[in-house]
């Protein structure tokens, strides 16, 4: 089989969306121990520890998003990552744990907005599958926390975030199944 790569549809808004979402949570990082600076520095009412807390969590969600769905490069092997911000790595089909389907993903009935936009004909719902994999870093343990994966690392391969979601998602079903079956003998 030929490796076959799937990017974001709009890489340059992807890119856009994956540097601001960076620097917004360095901006939340470093708001955080301003905030209870402010605190200590007699700021009525002790409410900035408190807010100094939500905002770190709040970053959180922010990360998740130059994680989640990276770039992607399939091939007899495995699969290779190709995050914007993190740095690329390869990934033996032997080290996805499981496939799932991915459960942030909009329901239909919530996207009558998106239905108006693009035009009923021209719909398409959100479909996407996950991919858990353990030996990913922590920024992909976010995702997993959201997706109820009790923070295992996963990556999301979706129709809204790779060109030809078809043809990967048949291409990944097909290598696990064929590591599933080598695994059992």
């Amino acid at each position: 089989m030929q490796p076959s790569t799937h990017i974001h549809p709009k890489p340059t808004l992807n890119r856009a969306i994956q540097y601001g979402a960076i620097i917004t949570v360095v901006l939340l990082v470093v708001a955080a121990p301003l905030q209870v600076l402010l605190t200590l520095l007699g700021a009525p009412g002790g409410l900035f520890i408190l807010s100094a807390f939500f905002t770190l969590v709040l970053a959180l969600p922010v990360l998740m998003l130059t994680a989640i769905a990276p770039a992607v490069t399939v091939s007899d092997e495995g699969i290779t990552l190709k995050p914007t911000i993190w740095k690329a790595r390869f990934i033996n089909w032997s080290d996805v744990q499981a496939i799932k389907p991915f459960p942030l993903l909009p329901s239909p009935e919530s996207e009558t907005n998106r239905k108006t936009g693009v035009g009923r004909k021209n719909y398409r719902p959100a479909e996407g599958i996950m991919l858990v994999i353990p030996s990913l870093p922590v920024q992909y343990r976010i995702a997993g926390f959201f997706a109820g994966e009790r923070a295992a690392p996963i990556i999301a391969l979706t129709n809204r975030a790779h060109t030809d979601y078809d043809k990967l998602a048949k291409t990944i079903g097909t290598h696990f199944k064929i590591e599933a079956q080598n695994s059992d003998k």
